[in-house]
């Protein structure tokens, strides 16, 4: 059975049509909504515990520590768009465990115009993401998992729909609370289009963490775009004009920033080893593109909150994407089990 799980892993890439482009589709799939990932720079980590909000990214960690998990998020992003999520998993005995989960992102009200702009009413729009995942351990520290996602893009009468997958590898040494993953994300192709076809927005990431032994602190670096090296915004300004002298001068970006675009780094703290967690990150790339010159603030910096109330778990957490942009991320989740279910 292992051989078998190995060799789908292997050639499942082969027939998922991947590409890796510049602008992509579906660019939806890669918004985090996790209260603890977003806390914590907004890329995934690598962390084994029963949270299932990083097993529906990153299938490799997902274990029996899972088992009859149920976790609700909920987004309230940029202006009228929010995000409502479900994620269930379940250990299967002597084969791995399996997670299911559904997001639904809501894009609010939008006003439709003609070609004149003459105002004809009222649309709505938005995208859905249903995934199923499994994962296993394969021997004593190497874990492999792999998840199907479909995905569905609803634009007032336009739809389009497509499948991907992720394939996540995981060493973990317990001993030493050390763990890394290999994730290659979105891996797949459109099923139906509203016009042409259309890549998915390919990446391969790489993400290490590790809890200190004399601190009840947990920090993780993640590495993403793994697949391409320099990958500022297009619609960045490289340019402006020097008021003293007149002239254009053009911005040349150092090899160390276009390196720190791939870096995001966060830090978990659990105070006296209780049910309680303090969380910040940070996230060079969004920095580097959102900030304002004249006033950069706090963009690119997250903070968030995780505590447990009873047989229930609460996070919170609330990231600087931009001046006028702080999204908030709520999860509660609970174990069924302690219910007798």
């Amino acid at each position: 059975m292992k051989r078998i799980f190995i060799l789908f892993c292997i050639f499942l890439p082969f027939f998922s049509f991947s590409q890796i482009g510049g602008l992509n589709s579906y660019s939806f799939v890669n918004l985090e909504i996790s209260p603890r990932v977003t806390a914590m720079g907004g890329a995934f980590f690598a962390v084994y515990d029963n949270d299932l909000s990083i097993g529906v990214t990153n299938p490799s960690v997902l274990n029996s520590k899972m088992n009859n998990e149920i976790m609700f998020n909920y987004t309230d992003y940029i202006s009228d768009i929010n995000c409502l999520s479900f994620a269930y998993a379940r250990d299967i005995n002597n084969f791995g465990t399996a997670i299911i989960s559904v997001k639904s992102f809501n894009y609010g009200d939008l006003v439709l115009n003609n070609s004149i702009g003459d105002s004809l009413g009222m649309f709505s729009a938005s995208d859905q993401i249903i995934t199923l995942g499994f994962g296993k351990l394969l021997y004593e520290k190497l874990m492999l998992g792999v998840s199907l996602n479909l995905l569905n893009s609803n634009y007032y009468i336009y739809s389009s729909l497509a499948i991907s997958s992720n394939i996540g590898v995981t060493y973990l040494n317990l001993k030493k609370n050390f763990i890394s993953s290999l994730l290659v994300k979105n891996l797949g192709r459109q099923l139906t289009t509203y016009n042409v076809n259309e890549s998915l927005p390919f990446e391969i990431q790489f993400a290490l963490s590790k809890k200190l032994a004399h601190l009840p602190f947990r920090y993780h670096i993640t590495y993403t775009n793994l697949s391409r090296f320099d990958i500022k915004s297009p619609f960045k300004l490289k340019s402006q004009t020097n008021f003293e002298t007149g002239n254009l001068e053009v911005k040349q970006e150092t090899f160390a920033k276009t390196f720190l675009r791939h870096i995001v780094i966060g830090g978990e703290l659990n105070p006296f080893n209780k049910s309680f967690f303090i969380r910040g990150g940070f996230n060079f790339q969004r920095r580097f593109d959102l900030s304002l010159s004249s006033y950069p603030a706090t963009t690119g910096f997250s903070w968030g909150l995780g505590f447990k109330v009873s047989k229930f778990r609460f996070d919170y957490s609330r990231s600087s994407f931009h001046i006028s942009s702080y999204p908030n991320y709520f999860s509660i989740s609970t174990n069924l089990s302690t219910f007798g279910l």
